[in-house]
């Protein structure tokens, strides 16, 4: 037999009984009493609406926009659990010092197709499930139409930012046209038989998204491979040919920039909906292609760009090229700083479970972005 509770629990009924039995007192208290019974009572139904209104309101986040802010978010998790079954059968699965939350996106810290220093804690921050449902946030800012294309500029550099830039676009309904570069930086897409391109495919391949590479370069100085390992060079033109993506090798710079925009206007022409132009471009990561060598480049905050720096010095990327003309342009990089203005924890161990951080998906914002 079970034993009632110590207390009784306080439901509106309680409430509502409460009151009766203060109606129902002595008639020296009501003589006492100058507040109408009345009046009581509905003081005691409106507390009650408002302890339920509060209730509901922060147990149910009611952005709009909640639903795909899920998604993306959960097929995040869904591209760990097939990252983390491919690395482990390749035998390329990091140390719990290295990827303590067991996310799959983390690679190697130096291989022959790494070409930069990287922020571990950086990389780390953007595989957090939530990285994905802020950036449908921002762009549902756009109130792009659903079946609009998009251009995401990517890098090996940040396997979480590239992941969670497609699947946002994806679950609001937009058309990735990605661009790849594919050397990394340390902690990136590294491995050799596991780069960016390799990622992207088994990723398709398990239905976690859709998106096909429209085009790609080699990454390093130039773009062209400059600096990378003859054996690095080579394992990234085998990822290429096996996954069927055209390598854009032209020289120099400008005339590379020129050859991918020529690539991102055929995609864009060759699909249905008589786009010609696409509704936004995201770049993520510092990719020689995507900002170019301008020096203002490096001047560029992350997030929504809201005022683009003329290139005076040096060539325009894709991404400048494309903002140049008008097009929104959404920059994921400087992450310590972009999580503090989305609202996300920086490197949290162990990740957050999507759907509970009232700064992505509830109504109200401390920032604008």
């Amino acid at each position: 037999m079970s034993q009632a509770p110590d207390k009784p629990l306080v439901t509106p009924q309680n409430w509502l009984n409460m009151i009766g039995t203060i109606s129902r007192a002595t008639p020296r208290w009501r003589h006492r009493s100058h507040i109408p019974t009345a009046w009581l009572a509905a003081a005691a139904v409106l507390s009650v609406a408002l302890w339920l209104g509060a209730e509901f309101a922060t147990r149910h986040p009611v952005h709009p926009r909640y639903a795909e802010m899920l998604n993306a978010a959960r097929a995040m998790e869904a591209s760990s659990r097939v990252l983390v079954a491919e690395r482990q059968m390749q035998g390329l699965m990091q140390g719990r010092e290295i990827d303590p939350n067991r996310t799959g996106m983390i690679g190697s810290e130096y291989t022959a197709i790494t070409t930069t220093l990287g922020d571990l804690a950086a990389k780390r921050t953007t595989t957090n499930p939530d990285f994905a449902a802020a950036l449908v946030r921002v762009i549902a800012t756009l109130d792009l139409p659903r079946g609009m294309p998009v251009v995401i500029i990517v890098s090996g550099s940040f396997v979480g930012g590239n992941v969670a830039a497609i699947t946002a676009a994806e679950a609001l309904g937009l058309r990735p046209v990605v661009i790849a570069s594919l050397s990394a930086s340390m902690w990136g897409a590294t491995d050799l038989e596991f780069n960016w391109l390799d990622i992207a495919a088994v990723l398709r391949a398990r239905g976690v998204i859709h998106a096909r590479i429209a085009a790609a370069v080699l990454g390093g100085d130039g773009a062209v491979g400059g600096g990378i390992d003859a054996a690095g060079v080579a394992a990234l033109r085998a990822s290429a040919a096996r996954d069927e993506v055209p390598l854009i090798e032209a020289r120099p710079l400008a005339a590379l920039i020129d050859a991918l925009l020529g690539r991102v206007n055929a995609s864009i022409a060759d699909a249905a909906g008589g786009e010609t132009r696409p509704g936004a471009v995201i770049n993520v990561g510092g990719a020689l292609i995507g900002l170019g060598s301008c020096r203002e480049a490096s001047e560029l905050p992350p997030g929504l760009a809201t005022r683009l720096p003329s290139c005076t010095v040096g060539t325009p990327g894709l991404a400048m090229r494309l903002a140049q003309a008008g097009v929104p342009l959404l920059h994921v990089l400087n992450i310590r700083r972009l999580a503090v203005e989305l609202g996300l924890p920086f490197d949290p161990v162990p990740l957050p479970a999507p759907g509970n951080n009232a700064a992505i998906y509830g109504s109200l914002r401390r920032n604008s972005l």
